[in-house]
């Protein structure tokens, strides 16, 4: 494969795995996810770390296993060299998901680091069956100059009601124009929505990206 671009600094990659590393203590202080599902709605489960890859591509691979994070306050708990517009955050809670037929869903488009992005969701998989499916895209990529690319560290979520189960996977990708879109084709077993995911229908995700300068 052909990337364009600069390569990522090594300073750069340290202060995004800083930032995501804290993850963990704020899903279990249940400082995530509170106003769609409660307080208490906050947990990490490893189930959810499977074959992740751009929807359009065939290649697999392994997730990061690290943990990722949301910087619940608004406020920077690392005051290192990335600047707060390098982050964004995005909250989508998609209605009567049981009852939802399309195909793949799009969210509203929010800004990180100067670019728009969106949460591209399959309820019932992409090209897989039995799986919830969910990318990060880049908004407008058909309208990117040649040779535009960008590495970005992102995090999605799918709350749940139980602090014990709450699904995410993180990684760090280079978009380009050709790999405009990345993420998790089985990101969750579909039999495990029911399974405290689904809140009056209601199935929240979240998604955290920083981009890499």
């Amino acid at each position: 494969e052909h990337f364009l671009g600069s390569p990522l600094r090594p300073a750069d990659a340290v202060v995004a795995k800083l930032k995501l590393d804290l993850f963990v203590k704020s899903l279990k202080s249940g400082a995530m996810l509170g106003d769609a599902l409660g307080d208490d709605d906050q947990s990490v489960s490893g189930d959810s770390m499977s074959e992740w890859r751009s929807c359009d591509q065939i290649d697999n691979g392994s997730p990061s296993t690290s943990p990722p994070f949301w910087d619940t306050d608004g406020e920077d708990d690392d005051p290192g060299p990335c600047p707060s517009n390098l982050f964004g955050r995005h909250t989508w809670r998609i209605q009567n998901f049981s009852k939802e037929k399309k195909r793949e869903m799009k969210s509203e488009p929010f800004e990180a680091g100067g670019f728009k992005w969106y949460i591209l969701v399959y309820p019932q998989g992409c090209d897989v069956s039995n799986h919830l499916s969910l990318f990060l895209c880049v908004a407008d990529h058909d309208k990117l100059l040649p040779g535009w690319s960008q590495f970005a560290q992102f995090t999605i979520a799918v709350g749940n009601l139980d602090p014990k189960k709450v699904k995410y996977s993180d990684t760090l990708h280079k978009f380009w124009k050709k790999e405009h879109d990345w993420g998790w084709k089985k990101f969750m077993e579909l039999s495990k929505i029911q399974d405290g995911f689904l809140v009056n229908d209601v199935l929240e995700i979240i998604a955290q990206v920083q981009v890499i300068r």
